[in-house]
């Protein structure tokens, strides 16, 4: 399955060029789509291609920094602006977990929240639904899309070619093949864990309100 998806995004790579890797991260950073888009891997595979001759590198890394950007503002302008209409949408449980990861630590996290696909999807909606002020939000949030795509494309340059064979598919060694599958659910694991503890959060916080409305009314009607 993981070949699969290489192949694939390498495919695509190979037929549009270093426009694919714009519309990839513009496509990812974009409410809530990071969950289920690999932009993160055609940024990767990107600094890969970039290694081999293939691409501009500095170039790749540009267009991947700006579709992150736009895309997290975009994310943030509907979550200050439009987050009560989304909230009843099918989006609303991941939108709330966006708002609830960035409560109490939001500055701090805003740089960072590019590094997992689950908060780079929604970190930026919380940041505009806790109404944190743009000249607070922007320039820390892109310097997290430098950071993040510095990783991503400069991974790709430095490491592509050790783990990518000619066809996109990850090198054979066994070595190489569990390392990256215990290093993913590790961090799957850690992440699953935060996301659950902030969803209990919000259960327990939206049924707390609920409760006291529905004491309000209650005593209202008495």
């Amino acid at each position: 399955m993981t070949d699969v998806l290489f192949v694939a995004v390498n495919h695509l790579f190979d037929r549009f060029g270093t426009p694919i890797v714009f519309v990839s991260a513009l496509t990812e950073s974009t409410i809530g789509l990071g969950v289920i888009f690999p932009g993160v891997l055609m940024m990767f595979l990107g600094g890969a291609a970039a290694s081999q001759g293939d691409a501009n590198v500095a170039l790749v890394f540009f267009v991947a920094a700006i579709g992150t950007m736009l895309g997290d503002t975009f994310s943030y302008a509907a979550g200050r602006w439009g987050g009560d209409r989304l909230a009843n949408t099918r989006l609303g449980p991941s939108l709330r977990m966006g708002a609830a990861v960035m409560d109490g630590r939001a500055r701090w996290l805003i740089p960072f929240y590019h590094l997992h696909s689950v908060t780079r999807a929604v970190g930026p909606f919380g940041s505009g639904a806790l109404k944190i002020p743009l000249r607070l939000w922007m320039p820390l949030d892109y310097a997290g899309a430098v950071i993040a795509n510095s990783v991503w494309v400069g991974g790709g340059f430095i490491f592509g070619t050790a783990v990518l064979d000619e066809e996109g598919k990850l090198e054979q060694h066994p070595a190489l093949r569990i390392g990256l599958a215990v290093a993913a659910t590790a961090w799957f694991l850690v992440m699953r864990e935060t996301m659950e503890r902030r969803m209990r959060a919000i259960r327990e916080r939206e049924a707390a309100e609920a409760a006291a409305a529905e004491s309000e009314l209650s005593g209202a009607e008495a």
